[in-house]
């Protein structure tokens, strides 16, 4: 009796094992209904069903769609068949009416239909947008220690002044997103580098088509320069780097500051790469640490080069540059330049830099130059004491000149012992690429009896003016010098003026405005000479202009200005502004083309 509950009991149990044990098992074959017919092809997948999509809306729209529908990004899934089509072509409805609501369309009209007569099918899109949506108020607050800061209170109402969105602009998400960021990058770059958003609401009224925005901005605790930390060197000491550093322990926090830092670095040569950030630790705002990474250049480099300018035409130049001499950090620098009215050599030593940007210049410069029939050689040397390396550069010089000058069958000797200043004062929103400020540049020296063939006094004062307005410009220049002497001669040509070409006078010949003497232009006592530009800007780079130049140099009598009208196009790369001028010498009744690089007075 038990043996037979014990056989009852087991096979009960394998009973309930065996369907899950067969399940458990992967089949070693297909089953035989699933099997094919011996010789017989497999079935065909059913063929995916093919569509193209066509978007009918302004193009600022229809690009946007192109790049991001859902609809557009499935069309070459294999599994897609009429259903799902139909499927995403009614969510497509609404995903393009929220992708317009992004540009400010917020009434927008959609409406979609699939054309089943074409091959392939084709889904079209019509999209009416409507008017945009104006912003109708900006309300802008601050919290933080900034608004009972004296020194913040005008950048807090320049942030209001320079909004980006103000009444009666369009609106649109990347717009609002884009103010925002902008107002509260202008207050972290200066003492408030925890600065951000607070809160911010964006109220839109569809039927009026109107936005109102409040945007509240919490200024964060004032920031305070702590110690320099440097990594990143190798072959120079780390305290060479942070003897660099142009900002002090305890400072308040300046975002240009740190850009000078960079671009001082950058200058020296030694460096090819710098960069220079705030710990912006909003719990270490009293002595927030500078964090400055380095990356070194070779210590040699060799360059050549091939060019051209309207000014001297073809030109061929070769450098050669040692920044590490006998390991000291002292810099070597030759230079080779040739052109078609210019033949230069120059050999620079100079000293490591030191704090403030401060360093000696040793060099020699021989020169040839044949220009308005005048022909000029020239040997010179000396050294000079700068500051303001890669900020507002300013310098002492001592130099001694020795020139040859012949004009026609008249050879005259000239010598000089110069001492002179120079610097330059600088107040502009952008270092690279500036649209609003001030570039001003002074000069004064002088060689005095004994040790001149002629001695005399010199001055010459810059002046360039940017002044946006809107999406146009407005740039301002003037240079004026003057050379205090009994008389021109026995002076070295360096010192005088002549003028004309790209970046004086345009719609003239390269220092074709000076002195008559004989069949030649020499140089004068005497410099005067102004210009008015307006830029329109079609793009973010590209721009018309229309200007007009006038100046000339003298030496006697009455001045008279040589005038320049012309026409140009801009376009504004990394390495400053490049300029192709046509410009009308009304003087010489003929037309020149222009061509520069760069602001230049």
């Amino acid at each position: 009796m038990q043996k037979r509950l014990v056989r009852v009991a087991a096979a009960a149990l394998l009973a309930l094992l065996l369907p899950h044990a067969a399940y458990a098992q992967p089949p070693t074959e297909p089953p035989p209904a699933l099997a094919a017919p011996e010789g017989a092809a497999p079935p065909e997948a059913p063929e995916a069903l093919e569509y193209r999509v066509e978007i009918d809306a302004p193009r600022e729209l229809r690009e946007m769609l192109e790049q991001g529908l859902r609809l557009l990004r499935w069309q070459n899934d294999p599994q897609m068949d009429a259903t799902l089509l139909e499927r995403l072509v009614a969510e497509a409805r609404a995903d393009v009416r929220q992708a317009v609501a992004t540009r400010g369309f917020f009434a927008a009209e959609v409406t979609t239909r699939i054309d089943r007569d074409t091959r392939p099918w084709t889904v079209r899109i019509r999209v009416e947008p409507g008017a945009p949506a104006r912003v109708s108020s900006a309300e802008i607050d601050y919290s933080g220690p900034a608004t009972e800061d004296p020194l913040a209170q005008g950048l807090l109402a320049r942030i209001r002044e320079e909004w980006r969105l103000p009444p009666g602009a369009r609106f649109s998400q990347d717009a609002w997103n884009h103010a925002k960021e902008a107002a509260v990058r202008t207050l972290a770059e200066r003492r408030y580098a925890g600065a951000r958003i607070a809160a911010s609401r964006a109220q839109v009224n569809p039927r009026a088509g109107e936005a109102a925005l409040h945007v509240e901005i919490d200024s964060g605790p004032l920031f305070r320069y702590g110690d320099v930390e440097v990594s990143g060197t190798e072959r120079y000491p780390a305290s060479m780097v942070a003897e660099l550093s142009p900002v002090e322990r305890g400072a308040p926090y300046r975002r240009e500051s740190l850009r000078l830092y960079e671009r001082r670095l950058l200058a020296t040569g030694y460096f090819v790469s710098a960069q220079a950030d705030l710990v912006a630790d909003r719990d270490r705002a009293e002595a927030a640490p500078v964090r400055v990474s380095v990356i070194e250049g070779r210590s040699q480099q060799i360059e050549a080069g091939l060019g051209f300018n309207t000014d001297v035409g073809p030109r061929i130049e070769g450098r050669y540059a040692n920044f590490n001499i006998f390991e000291s950090a002292w810099r070597l620098g030759s230079e080779i330049r040739l052109d078609d009215l210019n033949r230069q050599g120059r050999l620079d030593l100079d000293t490591p830099p030191r704090s403030g940007g401060r360093w000696r210049n040793h060099f020699l410069q021989w020169s040839e130059k044949r220009v308005q029939n005048e022909e000029t050689r020239e040997l010179s040397g000396g050294f000079s004491f700068n500051w303001g390396l890669g900020g507002e550069p300013s310098a002492f010089q001592i130099s001694v000149h020795d020139e040859e000058q012949l004009v026609g069958e008249l050879v005259d000797h000239r010598h000089a012992l110069f001492l002179g200043y120079r610097t330059q004062l600088r107040d502009t929103d952008a270092w690279e690429l500036p649209r609003r400020g001030t570039i001003v540049e002074l000069a004064l020296g002088g060689a005095p009896a004994g040790v001149a063939t002629q001695a005399f006094l010199r001055a010459t004062a810059g002046l360039l003016w940017l002044i946006p307005l809107g999406r146009h410009d407005l740039l301002l220049r003037a240079q004026a010098g003057v050379v205090a002497a009994e008389s021109r001669q026995g002076i070295p040509s360096t010192f005088l003026f002549r003028t004309g070409g790209d970046q004086t006078v345009r719609g003239y010949a390269f220092e074709s405005l000076g002195v008559r003497r004989a069949d030649a232009v020499v140089g004068g006592r005497y410099l005067l000479l102004g210009g008015i530009e307006y830029t329109h800007w079609i793009g973010e780079n590209w721009g018309v202009a229309a200007f007009v130049d006038a100046g000339n140099a003298w030496d006697s009598g009455r001045f008279e200005a040589a005038y320049g009208p012309g026409i140009g196009v801009r376009l504004r790369t990394p390495i400053g502004p490049v300029r192709a001028d046509l410009a009308y010498g009304m003087e010489t009744d003929q037309y020149r083309l222009h061509f520069s690089v760069g602001f230049t007075f």
